[in-house]
């Protein structure tokens, strides 16, 4: 009993987490309203996440993405908002800086499909490393198993 419990234990401790619906969210301030986008890490749209918008404890606006897991909204006085988008059960949360009107641009940003193609990679050696060590532990378990069994028969 002992070893199952152990080999229960490895099992649960070398496992990868899962990584197919961790949900994201990106604000960003384009022209004079701020696109939010909400997507999963299989790079699929949220739809109809709730999203809200803060700023302290106060909300400033609140809304739900479309098919495309878009919502927009009229941009905010200049600040430091946070963006909250849930959907399904899972949640994102993000800052949103809004500049000053007389400030300079940001610098030339990452373009928006290299940082979600960068956050919905899906990471495969480490996928398959959990994987291995499951079957391996699994392996282990059966093989002592069997030799448990032989012994006690003999």
């Amino acid at each position: 009993m002992r070893l199952r419990l152990l080999v229960i234990a490895f099992l649960l401790a070398g496992s990868s987490p899962a990584f197919a619906h961790r949900l994201h969210v990106d604000p960003k301030v384009a022209g004079d309203q701020v696109r939010v986008e909400a997507f999963y890490d299989d790079d699929t749209p949220a739809q109809e996440a709730k999203i809200t918008v803060t700023l302290g404890d106060q909300t400033i606006a609140e809304g739900r993405t479309d098919e495309k897991g878009v919502w927009t909204f009229a941009k905010p006085a200049p600040g430091t908002y946070l963006v909250r988008a849930e959907s399904v059960g899972h949640a994102a949360t993000e800052a949103l800086v809004v500049p000053e009107p007389d400030q300079p641009p940001p610098a030339e940003p990452t373009p928006p499909t290299d940082e979600r193609a960068r956050r919905t990679h899906t990471p495969w050696g480490r996928l398959a490393v959990g994987l291995a060590m499951i079957g391996g532990l699994w392996l282990a378990w059966a093989i002592s198993r069997r030799a448990v069994s032989k012994a006690d028969r003999a």
